[in-house]
């Protein structure tokens, strides 16, 4: 069999689990900000989001590796052994790094892996977005209109997804309300945060939508 069509399989089933997961974290907000509901039922809505969301945080990590398999495999770069070696290595240490911060949930070292998470964010998008809009310039390294263009949008996820994890945390300020904390004025915060977060999660949707479409018909 040609690992061609493996590698196309693995791509489309990490994106099925990524945006799939992720619209089941979207549609906990939901309910989450209906401050109608118990806490008790709330606060159980937001540990199954917890995990829910891992879906499209290990698939997000491994659909860069992937890719770059499939980018070698269609002859659109000639990644050498090692850059193929370090794309593994990046997605299998991000995908280790969730799991750590899941299995170890509530601890100091959930808190530091946390922290590395934002910078790795941060750092890797920058890097996708440089690589993205120099060759969409200057053909170099990518030498494809329509994937250096893809490569950039894929770049700007990174910086999205490093949004919503810094600023909108909806679900950690109902936590810290407690049972007995809920004012109008929380609550408040609590719709504007949901709100804010899923305003993001939209854009991320729409920026994977048109990130699917550039990869399946090749626009330029």
């Amino acid at each position: 069999m040609d690992m061609h069509f493996i590698w196309i399989y693995c791509h489309i089933l990490l994106f099925v689990f990524w945006l799939g997961g992720d619209v089941g974290v979207y549609m906990t907000m939901v309910f989450i900000r209906d401050s109608k509901l118990s806490y008790e039922t709330r606060a159980t809505l937001i540990k199954m989001a917890f995990y829910i969301d891992l879906f499209p945080r290990l698939s997000f990590a491994l659909i860069l590796p992937v890719g770059m398999q499939l980018m070698h495999s269609l002859g659109l770069y000639n990644f050498s052994p090692a850059l193929l070696t370090l794309g593994w290595g990046i997605g299998i240490g991000w995908s280790a790094l969730h799991l750590g911060v899941v299995l170890r949930k509530g601890t100091r070292l959930a808190a530091q892996l946390l922290k590395i998470n934002k910078l790795f964010e941060a750092v890797m998008g920058l890097v996708i977005v440089l690589i993205g809009i120099t060759s969409l310039i200057t053909s170099a390294p990518i030498d494809q209109q329509w994937l250096s263009f893809k490569l950039t949008l894929f770049g700007l996820l990174y910086w999205i997804v490093l949004g919503i994890d810094t600023k909108f945390q909806p679900f950690t300020t109902l936590l810290q309300m407690g049972p007995d904390g809920s004012t109008p004025e929380k609550e408040a915060e609590i719709r504007r945060m949901t709100n804010m977060t899923m305003a993001w999660a939209m854009l991320m949707y729409s920026l994977i939508a048109i990130i699917g479409f550039m990869g399946t018909t090749k626009p330029f």
